[in-house]
């Protein structure tokens, strides 16, 4: 796992693994409210706010960091990178994550 800001993006990528305990605590809780639509669209919305989180990094960064506090010269640039690395890597797993989301449904 990287940290938010990691400049090397080789090193960024979304943990299968992390997701499935994540989904199976939030099924646990959330499993007798949840519309099957609300299933269909929970790894998707992992993706959306994680896509969510990276244009407000570059929003503030075009702003001149206003919002989200820095400590380096172009660090929410590459928090905005780094979450965009994720999203990526969400899509080429968004079959995998599905089938997640579905086995604790």
């Amino acid at each position: 796992m990287a940290d938010e800001d990691e400049t090397d993006l080789s090193k960024v990528g979304m943990s299968l693994e992390m997701f499935e305990r994540m989904v199976r605590g939030y099924m646990d809780a959330a499993r007798d409210f949840l519309t099957p639509l609300e299933i269909d669209y929970l790894a998707f919305s992992a993706k959306l706010m994680t896509f969510e989180c990276g244009m407000r990094f570059l929003a503030d960064y075009l702003n001149g960091d206003i919002y989200f506090k820095v400590r380096r010269e172009n660090h929410n640039l590459d928090r905005c990178r780094t979450q965009f690395a994720m999203v990526a890597d969400m899509e080429r797993k968004m079959g995998r994550m599905r089938d997640i989301v579905y086995s604790y449904a």
